[in-house]
């Protein structure tokens, strides 16, 4: 029910969305209905003769149930209408019909998609031609009716070409559609409005050779912004991520009023393509327009801010990969991609390329090549956005609070190059705060980013003035420090406490020595604060070294239970003194020590897990007592199993090898099967106690420059 405000004085009135009368019958049927004045039926009959008039002329369809709205610029007229009947209950329920008609009227206005000659019922064979691709069918409708052809035709709204650029049928069918429209047809558009066209369909599912087809009968296409983003067809390239699509549309798309390259328009295609990570697509535009770099978006972010939103994975110092890949990644030098340049529409033949940013074949490291190549590109685009921020004169009181947002979100997804950066171009904004009063350093701890951290040893003495900083809750950096950050990078609990603890570590060494006994707003220490962060973690760190313990221990045991008795039980058995048969040869001696080899390190490895069992899991375990116990525990069982097995492989080779001499070869390789499966399941886990507890600190200065 929709709800009309009354004019002062007056009644309100409740209206209801009715569907449209096609014909002048359907108003007497409703007219019987209800009393009406004579000036109300006098001009509701007028109103329908016209609407009948102007339905002929504009050849206009109108499908069943559509709802109308009303339009207030008439009420005052139908208002004074009513007035002057007399009878105020007829006149208001002539006024509701009165209003009923103003709809419709208003809507031809509007549109010229209505059709009363033909209803849904009778255009739904077009429509499910055009689905399923059907093209004799769908030409027998345009050959009858040639307006069809950019004329709704479905509850939606939406015509023909639309639809067949929607469904992405062919290019043959979509082409024989557009041939027989005309260009200003296909600027109407064809969906829920007069400005929403094929070609933002076209380039919002990437259908490049369907929008070469549309700009090609109508090159005014790509300026046409939709009704309701205001965006253009390229906006809609790019957000959903179609690369090809969005080169096309780059090159074709003018720099004319309303410009998509310019202003707000402009910042949201920018920021698009960062988004979508197409940096080459960015490094070009920025550089053909600059002032690029200090617009917003829709959202209110400027460039900087949304490459600093990609994180850490955007650039080099967020990779991850394998030493193969390493040594690759340091190996190659992408080359510099071409960029689109500008096209001549009307001459398509002295059109240069529209984009190659392909690099050569790299077969098995083409991703590593791909990787390093939008590495590259980012940074280049950071470099330049920052360049062309401190250009500009009328921004000198607005240069931090233009760099200032995006060094913290930098900081906050771990980018030092972004950060560096940042600092070179405008090192004022090292000393900006968000909100809660914190720097670059403070997120860095809070956020456990140990790259941006590391920029603090390569600062001078002004270091000491931004370790000084407390936020609004007056928490120092040590508090930050205290406070629990979960992390799906490290796997087990016990880890997670280890890097916590060397995270506070870190940080209680480049503060104030008096900092770690303030307190913040809630009379807390740093230590209290991460005591009772870190509490739960260092439940669940007991109870995963527990259980870990556990289980290897008992392997351990059986293992060397095992062992201690195949000692003696000697392979060959003994001669008439009790010497071994076999003691001369080769691999009974290897049977020993592996077997002496596999007692010795399953027993400490019993020991070691024994400790851990025992161990009292006080905070200040988990940084080096407890994973120094699981290091040496895991190691001696990986000896051990791989001693037993090669014990029992010497044992077999002895029994059996005078008699089946190839036997050796299946039971070394049936042997290390074994060991190969505990070292993939548990080597990870091991390598990276060991490289966090003995091995180099990740705190330390990423080089000697001094950054400020």
């Amino acid at each position: 029910m929709e709800q009309v405000q009354p004019q002062p004085g007056e009644d309100s009135v409740a209206t209801t969305d009715t569907d449209v009368l096609p014909h002048k019958d359907d108003a007497d049927e409703v007219d019987s209905t209800l009393e009406l004045s004579p000036v109300a039926r006098e001009h509701s009959e007028s109103r329908f003769t016209e609407a009948e008039e102007h339905a002929q002329e504009e050849r206009v369809e109108c499908s069943e149930g559509t709802k109308l709205e009303l339009s207030p610029d008439h009420l005052p007229a139908y208002q004074e209408q009513t007035e002057a009947s007399g009878s105020r209950n007829s006149d208001e329920k002539g006024a509701e019909i009165i209003r009923d008609l103003d709809r419709q009227l208003s809507i031809f206005a509007r549109t010229r998609s209505w059709n009363f000659e033909k209803g849904y019922d009778d255009l739904l064979p077009l429509y499910k031609a055009i689905i399923h691709g059907n093209w004799e069918t769908a030409e027998s409708f345009l050959d009858d009716d040639p307006d069809l052809v950019t004329s709704k035709i479905s509850a939606r709204t939406t015509n023909p070409v639309y639809i067949a650029i929607q469904r992405r049928l062919p290019l043959e069918f979509i082409q024989k559609l557009v041939d027989r429209a005309s260009p200003e047809s296909l600027a109407m558009g064809g969906s829920a409005s007069n400005q929403w066209t094929g070609l933002h369909a076209a380039a919002m599912i990437g259908y490049t050779e369907a929008a070469k087809v549309l700009v090609e009968k109508n090159p005014i296409l790509p300026q046409i912004l939709e009704p309701f983003e205001k965006l253009a067809p390229i906006h809609y390239a790019a957000l959903y991520g179609h690369k090809e699509t969005v080169c096309y549309l780059l090159s074709v798309t003018k720099d004319e009023d309303p410009s998509p390259f310019k202003g707000t328009l402009g910042a949201s295609l920018l920021t698009a393509l960062i988004i979508a990570e197409f940096y080459g697509l960015a490094l070009y535009l920025l550089k053909r327009y600059p002032s690029l770099a200090v617009e917003k978006d829709f959202k209110g972010l400027n460039a900087l801010t949304r490459l600093a939103e990609r994180g850490s994975h955007a650039f080099e110092s967020g990779r991850q990969v394998g030493l193969l890949e390493h040594l690759f990644y340091k190996c190659i030098f992408p080359e510099k991609g071409n960029v689109p340049q500008p096209v001549d529409v009307e001459n398509p033949a002295a059109n240069p390329t529209v984009y190659s940013e392909e690099p050569k074949s790299f077969g098995f490291f083409q991703s590593t090549y791909n990787k390093k190549l939008k590495h590259k590109q980012a940074l280049q685009l950071g470099k330049l956005l920052c360049a062309e921020t401190v250009k500009y004169p009328k921004l000198t009181d607005q240069h931090l609070s233009a760099f200032g947002s995006p060094i913290l979100t930098a900081a906050i997804f771990g980018i030092p190059e972004l950060v560096l950066e940042i600092i070179s171009a405008f090192p004022d904004a090292i000393w900006y705060r968000n909100r809660d009063s914190r720097t670059l350093f403070h997120l860095a701890v809070l956020y456990r980013k140990e790259n941006v951290f590391n920029l603090v040893y390569q600062m001078s003495f002004q270091k000491n003035y931004l370790m000084s900083y407390k936020d609004k809750f007056e928490n120092n950096m040590l508090h930050l420090a205290g406070k629990l950050v979960p992390s799906d990078k490290i796997s087990g609990a016990a880890l997670q406490m280890q890097h916590e603890l060397q995270w506070f570590k870190a940080v209680e060494q480049v503060v104030q020595p008096s900092y770690k006994e303030f307190r913040n707003k809630d009379g807390k220490r740093p230590q209290q604060v991460f005591t009772e962060e870190h509490k739960e973690l260092v439940a669940e760190g007991e109870k995963w070294m527990k259980n870990t313990a556990s289980s290897c221990s008992f392997v351990a045991a059986l293992v060397a239970t095992v062992v201690f008795a195949a000692a003696f039980t000697i392979p060959g058995g003994n001669n008439g003194d009790g010497s071994p048969i076999f003691m001369k040869e080769t691999s009974f001696l290897i049977f020993i020590v592996s077997d002496a080899l596999a007692l010795f390190t399953s027993s400490s490895s019993v020991l070691m897990f024994l400790g851990i069992l025992t161990s009292r899991y006080a905070e200040e375990d988990f940084l080096m007592a407890l994973p120094a116990r699981m290091i040496i525990g895991l190691l001696t069982l990986f000896v051990s199993i791989a001693s037993m097995l090669v014990a029992f492989s010497s044992s077999l080779h002895i029994l059996l090898f005078h008699k089946v001499k190839w036997i050796a070869v299946p039971i070394g390789v049936f042997a290390c099967c074994p060991v190969s499966f505990f070292a993939m399941l548990q080597f990870p886990l091991l390598v990276k106690m060991i490289s966090s507890t003995f091995g180099p600190s990740i705190f330390h200065p990423l080089n000697k420059e001094t950054i400020f």
